[in-house]
């Protein structure tokens, strides 16, 4: 039997014929496997920090919750790329989505993403709390019919769409506790605040590209210096708060220690963006550069607080 795929996985005009595993492949990026996977890390992450116990019944239960927040950011990644498909085909770091490269039709996009926010909510609502199911249909609304057409009307919906994409973080917390509490709160807060100067840097060195698809970005609305000044200004704070984790109780020593260091490198590497002035093209190497210290310090940062965590564990005095 032939594994050639026809309707209704593919759009009416697809550009070129699709096995099943090429199809299978696509449905999976409707999803945005990149952010769910960091969103699942996130709540995850927080979960284990924040919950009071480690029984068996209560792990079952925050896996459960935390599979409902993996398949309500997928459900809303899978409905953002339905809502942008025409945007996406426009700009080369998203032209190969299956729905902006014309493989897949429009109405397998949908049904996936409401199947998956459908799967999503009782897992939130039952397996987890009434909080966490409030912030998931919160967070849902806020990025698909909020962020996502704002994008195109307003460069400030950096600011909304960071919103959504520390929810997990919060609803981590959440479904450890059933109420906001400092642990929640405090990684919400780190996640917000890092996507600014992350984004921030994005808009830099892919201002034209961004523009040509008709989106609003911050360098556009306030030039490239003042962009300059906004990511050192929300990397300072952000560092700041990182390592504000170890006297909340979050972290320990060792974790303050790693966060100091990778916390003042992050901010000479965005400082180092006033020294760009000879022309776009070094400032979009810097930004660039600064885009990847981003990533390191969330992965660093993350990675000490969990090392911390597992040397807290095992050499503690039983009480």
């Amino acid at each position: 039997m032939s594994d050639v795929v026809t309707s209704p996985l593919v759009s009416a005009a697809p550009t070129e014929r699709l096995t099943l595993s090429a199809a299978a492949r696509d449905v999976v990026a409707l999803g945005k496997p990149g952010i769910t996977s960091m969103a699942a890390i996130v709540a995850a992450g927080t979960w284990l920090l924040a919950t009071p116990t480690l029984d068996t019944a209560s792990i079952f239960r925050g896996a459960l919750g935390i599979l409902g927040v993996t398949f309500i950011v997928m459900g809303a990644g899978a409905l953002n790329m339905l809502i942008e498909r025409d945007v996406d085909a426009l700009m080369t770091r998203t032209r190969n989505r299956p729905l902006a490269a014309r493989r897949m039709s429009p109405v397998v996009a949908l049904v996936v993403g409401l199947g998956l926010v459908t799967a999503a909510l009782p897992l939130l609502a039952v397996q987890g709390n009434t909080l966490t199911f409030g912030l998931g249909l919160f967070s849902l609304f806020l990025y698909v019919l909020v962020y996502t057409p704002m994008k195109r009307t307003s460069a400030w919906s950096l600011v909304v769409g960071a919103v959504p994409g520390a929810m997990p973080a919060l609803m981590g917390g959440t479904l450890a506790t059933g109420h906001l509490e400092v642990v929640g709160l405090s990684m919400f807060a780190v996640v917000f605040l890092w996507q600014l100067p992350h984004f921030l840097a994005i808009s830099l060195y892919r201002e034209s590209e961004y523009v040509a698809a008709g989106h609003k970005v911050v360098p556009t609305a306030v030039g490239v210096d003042t962009t300059k000044t906004l990511i050192i200004a929300t990397t300072a704070p952000l560092c700041a708060l990182g390592v504000a984790l170890w006297p909340l109780g979050i972290g320990g020593p060792v974790f303050a220690f790693i966060a100091v260091l990778v916390g003042v490198w992050f901010t000479v590497v965005c400082a180092q963006g006033f020294a760009a002035t000879n022309g776009r093209a070094q400032v979009d190497a810097w930004a660039r550069r600064a885009f990847i210290a981003s990533l390191v310090w969330q992965t660093v940062l993350f990675g000490a607080l969990a090392a911390d965590r597992v040397l807290f564990a095992l050499f503690a005095t039983p009480s």
